[in-house]
Parts: structure tokens; sequence; C-alpha cells
């Protein structure tokens, strides 16, 4: 265990760029905080590089042993010390939970991912908002998706606040980024029928069959989805706006449908 007592020092300089530029500064580094999120990523075979910790911040009761099952399981890893003031810098959230985690972590490729015969996937197609992109990893998650693509990459995957808002499932998934037309070529070839949400459909997104393969596809709320899905897509579909508002935002579209699906597919674990 290494004490780092200043603000100067590389490592502590380092995490704060990687904080600041929202994990663009390392390929396949990423930065895992919080105790749920760390567990998620553990639990998913990640391993840990290297491992910051406060103890001002770290829980008081006994039972928390996620510092010492670390000092355990990863011998082999850096362990750092840090004052509260440091610590604080580093993390990203205000309230941090006293361990910082960084990490070797990268996508699988298109055809790494093994699809089941009728399989159930989502597309985020140029999801802006971090916020939005974890929340979609966390709700694809909840219903077992089988596979989830990025594409137009407007988000890195290793922002915090992805990382954050998908409670650290984003560990646990089949998740990958691609061009769209190699996804749309791939999910034809294995017969997967693509199904894009779009406010200006005409087409109920209930009345969907979701029992064999499917693909949803969700795009950014000021956008909306790219021109090549509306032209390619088996399926538009909407959600139907009974208000003022004339859609919901990308998470919550993305949500009221996969549990349309899941529910067609059956509610099984």
């Amino acid at each position: 265990m290494i004490k780092i007592t200043s603000r100067k020092n590389e490592k502590i300089k380092e995490l704060i760029k990687f904080r600041k530029k929202n994990g663009k500064t390392a390929k396949d580094l990423i930065l895992i905080e919080g105790e749920r999120e760390i567990e998620r990523a553990l639990a998913a075979s990640v391993v840990p590089l290297e491992i910051y910790f406060c103890e001002d911040f770290l829980p008081k009761k006994s039972e928390n042993n996620l510092l010492k099952n670390l000092e355990k399981k990863f011998k082999d890893a850096y362990f750092y010390q840090v004052p509260k003031d440091i610590f604080e810098s580093i993390a990203y959230k205000n309230n941090p939970f006293g361990i910082l985690v960084l990490a070797k972590f990268h996508l699988k490729k298109l055809t790494d991912i093994k699809l089941a015969a009728k399989p159930a996937c989502l597309i985020c197609d140029n999801i802006e908002k971090p916020g939005n992109l974890g929340a979609l990893l966390r709700t694809a998650d909840g219903v077992g998706l089988d596979a989830v693509y990025q594409t137009g990459v407007l988000t890195d995957y290793r922002n915090p606040n992805v990382v954050r808002a998908s409670t650290g499932t984003i560990f646990n998934l089949n998740f990958t980024q691609c061009k769209a037309q190699e996804l749309i070529t791939h999910l034809k070839k294995h017969k997967i029928k693509i199904i894009a949400a779009d406010p200006d459909a005409t087409m109920i997104y209930s009345d969907i069959d979701y029992t064999d393969g499917y693909a949803l596809v969700v795009g950014a709320e000021d956008k909306g989805l790219s021109q090549i899905f509306l032209d390619q897509a088996d399926y538009l579909v909407k959600i139907p706006m009974l208000g003022a508002a004339d859609s919901l935002n990308v998470h919550q579209a993305a949500t009221v449908i996969l549990f349309e699906a899941l529910r067609q597919r059956g509610f099984r674990k």
C-alpha cells in the first residue's frame, strides 16, 4: 500500500485528467466508482490495475469488506491511500463511496457475440447523453437482452456517468460498438428483424410480434434515428402520446417497448 499526499503526484494528475475528459485519455482503461458498480465489475471478471481509497469516505460498518476482499484477491494490483481532499478531486460523485478502481476493460467485437436462436437485442444509435446510455444498459440488463449495440458513437462508454447510470451492468452485457451498415448486414444475415422506434411512425409498438429474433433501435431525442435505420428497418413503431408531449425520453421509450417484448416472450429467469 502506497500513501499519496500531494495533488501534484503524477497518478493523481492522470486521474483528474481522466475524470475531466470523461474517460477519453487512455484506451481500454475504465474508472469504476461506487460499491455496487465495483462489485458487479469484479463479478464479471474485470481485473483492477490500481485501487485508490480514502478511509474518510469508507462505510464504518464492520460488515463492509470490499476493500479487504480487493486486497486479498488482487495482490498484483497497486493500492493507493489518499486523503479526503485529493480523493474528492478524483471522484466523480459528490459524495463518493471511498474506493476508486482503475481497470482494463474493452468491449467485445461484433463477431465475438454469439447470438442464441430468436435473440432479443437493443441498438443505441447516436445517443449523446452518458446518463441515457447508462440507463439504457441498465434496462437492457433488466429485461435480459442477448446483445446491445452502439452505433454512431457520440458517447464514450468509459464515461464515469455511463458506468454509474448503468449501476455497473455494463460489465455484465454483451455490449459492442459498430458501424450502422455493418450491424444491419449482420442482423439480416441472422434473420433478426429490425424494429425502429420513431415518433412519426404509424404502427403502434404493441402491435409487433417480438417472439422471434428482434433488434430494437432507439436514437437521440433531438435528432432521432440515423436515416440508414429509417430506410432499412423492417418496422417503424411509435408509442402513442395522448398529451401535449410528442415523445418520451429515449430511455423511457426503450423501457416501454422492451418490457412489452419481454411480456410477449414470457417473464422467465
